[in-house]
């Protein structure tokens, strides 16, 4: 699980470097995405 939300993390703080509002909002972004891909694809497979 823990891949997941660092892989989400990393890819939002690459998109806060090129979009606004900036880092730590894409971030904790990425890094809720990432979890909940985790969850649902724990569910599913």
């Amino acid at each position: 699980m823990l891949i997941y939300t660092l892989v989400g993390a990393v890819i939002g703080a690459v998109i806060g470097h090129l979009i606004p509002p900036g880092y730590f909002f894409w971030f904790v972004i990425g890094a809720i995405s990432g979890f909940v891909t985790q969850k649902y694809l724990g569910r599913r497979y």
